[in-house]
């Protein structure tokens, strides 16, 4: 099975992992190989079995399973619930499920060491909807998402709490640490907690849902200017399928065939004595948004590379090229979240760029110099009625707000842990903006779709207007009124929309 992002996003709502009971004899092996070397082994200094962690893994210990206690206890340093059990900031309910099932999925991979039962019950948790509680911060995104994962760990101590809808199933100190999930609460058993904890699981499922996220947007994006471009005529020679093979990036190529359709249906002319060309926000769509397209595709790409990879340390390999059968332990950084913490600043590049495109847009439809067609702010009486000038500072103000916080995160390292981790690539604190982002995306999109829709107003040719069900039920607005209400309506139908160009073969 390869995990794709379109799997991993189904999981925020539902499911689990029914392929499991496939990797249990696999698994059941490792585990007795690992157990085979802790009691054969004359090796005593295998990182985090025998020793502490970080700075303190120098010296060797026989309390394995204190060990691994101990690793959960000096991590969970993020109050996530009050005294009376009340939630702090952390994960919404969708964010934990998805941490969850990415570090299920890259331990079932093998190669841990981990028992097949702790995954049994992770995999009972997504079944049932009882999730952990986790924290957002607290990762550097190397020696693995530390602190957010190792509440998974504290949760089947009984020692935590959890959301979703079966919450009450799971041990807590609330109830006496009682649960009717079989195996809970847990004992971590040697190299469990810092497999648990030692893996690059919450930066990419993190990155891999915003991503997904705004991919829907985008295409939802795209679905309104085909809405627009029904009715309000383009110059179509820059949407012109021909005209992009002289290229061979995809993105255009995929925007064309979207739009050209439409754009060619109600053409604008040439004349005399005016511009023939439309300005960049109109005419270099393909190339802009194109670009944005291709850059989404390849970070989905490189999620699914490391969603569907084994992040911990240590893991086990051959003794020998050539031997397949005898096993040990090596120690190296596989933990270690590079690729994902370049993709997530790459994320947060590419919507900067939608966010710096739609607000461009904005104002072509709003100046009646660039448009050609409708007044200006989209004003039924300018001069009068301010029309949606607010939703042109409000679109300034957002585009401002991101573009400031587009500093690449992957650059912020900060040595820490004694100097262990002397270099760290901070994807973490880039997810955590990136959240921010696509929250404001909705926002944008919802403003972009409104002024779009108030366009249909003036439009020249009113019986090419076609019907949208984004729209469905809205006003245009004539005379000057808060639009506080439809611009709130159009975000939650943002939400809860999902693109019919989702469907749309791309290939």
């Amino acid at each position: 099975m390869f995990l794709q992002l379109s799997d991993l996003y189904s999981l925020a709502h539902s499911g689990s992992f029914s392929h499991l009971s496939e990797k249990k004899e696999r698994l059941e092996t490792e585990r007795k190989t690992l157990e085979s070397i802790l009691s054969s082994s004359k090796e005593k200094l295998i990182y985090g079995i025998h020793t502490g962690f970080g700075p303190h893994a120098f010296t060797s210990n026989d309390e394995l399973e204190l060990i691994q206690k101990s690793l959960i206890y000096h991590l969970t340093v993020e109050p996530v619930l009050t005294g009376d059990g009340t939630p702090h900031s952390h994960l919404n309910h969708k964010e934990a499920r998805v941490v969850l099932a990415a570090r299920l999925y890259s331990l079932s991979l093998g190669g841990s060491g981990i028992r097949y039962e702790t995954l049994e019950i992770l995999n009972q948790l997504l079944d049932l909807d009882c999730i952990p509680i986790i924290p957002e911060r607290g990762s550097l995104s190397a020696s693995g998402d530390l602190i957010p994962l190792s509440y998974i760990p504290l949760a089947l101590l009984g020692e935590s709490g959890f959301t979703g809808k079966g919450k009450e199933l799971g041990p807590t100190k609330l109830n006496g640490k009682r649960s009717e999930i079989i195996g809970l609460p847990w004992t971590p058993h040697p190299k469990e907690a810092i497999s648990l904890t030692n893996g690059t699981s919450f930066t990419t499922a993190l990155l891999g849902t915003q991503v997904m996220e705004f991919r829907n947007l985008f295409l939802l994006t795209i679905e309104i200017l085909q809405y627009l471009f029904h009715y309000h005529s383009v110059f179509p020679d820059a949407f012109h399928p021909e005209y992009h093979k002289h290229k061979q990036f995809f993105g255009p190529k995929f925007l064309s065939s979207l739009l050209h359709p439409i754009v060619s249906q109600n053409p604008k002319r040439k004349v005399e004595g005016k511009r023939i060309q439309d300005i960049y926000s109109v005419r270099c769509i393909p190339q802009i948004l194109g670009s944005i397209w291709d850059e989404l595709e390849s970070i989905i790409r490189i999620v699914e590379q490391e969603l569907n990879s084994l992040s911990d340390n240590p893991v086990l390999i051959p003794t020998s090229e050539n031997d397949q059968t005898e096993f040990r332990f090596a120690e190296g950084g596989g933990f270690y979240a590079s690729q994902v913490s370049f993709a997530a600043d790459r994320l947060q590049n590419a919507m900067a760029v939608w966010f710096t495109w739609m607000d461009r847009f904005l104002n072509y439809l709003m100046e009646p110099k660039e448009n050609d067609e409708f007044p200006l702010m989209l004003s039924a009486k300018p001069g009068t009625y301010a029309g949606l000038s607010g939703l042109g500072l409000m679109s300034a103000h957002l585009t401002a707000e991101v573009r400031r916080d587009s500093m690449p995160g992957s650059v912020q390292s900060i040595p820490t842990n004694g100097n262990n981790q002397d270099i760290v690539p901070m994807g973490a604190i880039s997810v955590l903006r990136n959240r921010r982002t696509v929250l404001s995306a909705t926002k944008l999109l919802a403003i972009f779709g409104y002024a779009v829709y108030q366009t249909s107003l003036f439009a020249k040719r009113k019986d090419l207007v076609p019907n949208f069900e984004l729209f469905s039920g809205m006003q245009t607005m004539e005379k000057d009124r808060s639009l506080d209400f439809e611009i709130q309506t159009l975000v939650e139908r943002i939400r809860n929309t999902t693109s019919s160009l989702v469907t749309t073969p791309i290939d």
